[in-house]
């Protein structure tokens, strides 16, 4: 046996431990890449209803944010109108209860004169 001879085996050897570590290698691999696969199937089947019933309820609540909206809409205009009403009554009664204060004070200052006897008399 030469020294190439040698080294044809020891290179050989060398090889096929290289290639039985890259075959454990690829199979511990293939295994690990096969239960992520599972793993990704079961995040599916459990991710895509999760989502639809997140766009339900996103849904409904964009419903109920429109039917709120409506309810918050009336109520602004309903306060307005009572508001206006409000001033119009105000309007409507301040202006004879004024009058008929001052009437009432001027009959008082009359009345009061004449009790008095200051009623004809000039200053």
């Amino acid at each position: 046996m030469t020294v190439w001879d040698l080294v044809a085996v020891v290179v050989t050897v060398c090889v096929i431990v290289t290639m039985a570590v890259l075959l454990l290698i690829l199979t511990q691999l293939i295994s690990v890449l096969k239960q992520l696969r599972s793993a990704a199937d079961r995040l599916s089947e459990q991710a895509l209803p999760a989502v639809e019933d997140l766009r339900e309820t996103v849904d409904h609540a964009d419903l109920e944010l429109q039917r709120l909206q409506g309810v918050v809409q009336a109520a602004e205009d309903a306060s307005r109108q009572i508001g206006s009403a409000g001033r119009k009554a105000l309007s409507v009664v301040s202006v004879p209860f004024i009058k008929v204060k001052a009437i009432s004070a001027g009959a008082k200052s009359g009345f009061g004169r004449i009790k008095n006897g200051r009623g004809n008399s000039p200053r």
